[in-house]
């Protein structure tokens, strides 16, 4: 299977972050549920792993 390419990883680590904000504004505004801490547990964990990925693709993709 190919690792997915520098673009693809920026564009999913994007996404999160655009979650991640809006989920912030939203509980800022109305609160957290518990079942919306645990999906922000999952996204925040997810990415740490797509950070590590995106890195190690910059490494590789060289100067």
């Amino acid at each position: 299977m190919d690792r997915p390419g520098l673009k693809e990883i920026s564009d999913e680590l994007e996404r999160l972050m655009r979650e991640q904000v809006e989920s912030l504004q939203r509980q800022t505004f109305l609160g957290i549920s518990s079942e919306e801490i645990s999906r922000e547990r999952d996204r925040l964990k997810r990415i740490r792993e797509v950070s590590a990925e995106f890195l190690e693709a910059l490494k590789k993709a060289g100067p």
